[in-house]
């Protein structure tokens, strides 16, 4: 957890499954070049946790003492794939004390269709889970170690299952005010069309940014990320000006 600092407004970062990697990596440098204190934070960690109101009632909490102590008047939710049905599950909870503005922030998330489902791995085989491992550039030696795919796989497979429920959770009829989404253009797994759908469960603005690459940002996309998160801010500072 990262130490926040006073008067800065604080970005929530939630991981893809497995946690970690490159994206989350990118997503906390652009919160703090923009000034923005950056804590990570965990997805639920199984779907009796997510089920039980546990996961969303200690989150909740973890980021109103962070924004507490670093008298943050914006937050922004801000997620990779899975964290980004994160980001949005929490949106509400977080909004509807009305204390702070929050922005949300997606990266190649999936919109659910209309009845709740995603594209997930949670029923996909360990050489299939390797097949869209590999299309993101995972190291092959790693994917060649059958006992080491068998761990990787069944590590992924957990985490999908809760990042169903959260797509279920959602609901046909949930709804958010204002949202940025940015995705790659050549992810085989959450093809854009599928980032773009966010776009019919938004009430106010809705952003797109579709830029080259797959389902992890590569470092060139740093500048393409930035802008994303300036967006973000800009909505939250007119909400609050407009307040």
């Amino acid at each position: 957890m990262s130490e926040t600092t006073a008067g800065q407004d604080l970005c929530v970062c939630f991981p893809a499954a497995g946690g970690g990697g490159v994206t989350l990596t990118l997503l906390r440098d652009a919160a703090a070049r923009h000034g923005l204190t950056a804590l990570t934070l965990p997805n639920a960690d199984s779907v009796p946790d997510l089920d039980s109101g546990r996961w969303q009632e200690r989150t909740v909490e973890e980021i109103r003492r962070a924004a507490d102590r670093g008298g943050a008047r914006r937050i922004v939710l801000a997620g990779h794939s899975m964290g980004g049905l994160s980001a949005v599950r929490l949106h509400p909870a977080l909004h509807a004390d009305g204390a702070r503005q929050i922005g949300v922030l997606v990266i190649n998330t999936p919109c659910p269709d209309s009845s709740g489902r995603i594209p997930t791995m949670s029923q996909l085989s360990d050489p299939e889970i390797a097949q869209v491992l590999a299309h993101d550039g995972f190291p092959p030696e790693l994917l060649d170690d059958k006992d080491m795919l068998a761990e990787i796989a069944h590590g992924l497979r957990a985490d999908a299952a809760v990042a169903d429920r959260l797509a279920e959770r959602f609901g046909p009829t949930g709804r958010l005010t204002d949202l940025h989404v940015l995705c790659g253009r050549d992810d085989r797994f959450i093809p854009p069309e599928r980032c773009a759908a966010w776009a019919h469960r938004v009430s106010g603005e809705f952003h797109l940014t579709v830029v080259p690459g797959g389902h992890s940002l590569d470092p060139a996309r740093t500048t393409a990320l930035g802008r994303a998160l300036a967006g973000v801010l800009a909505v939250t500072r007119t909400e609050e000006g407009a307040a």
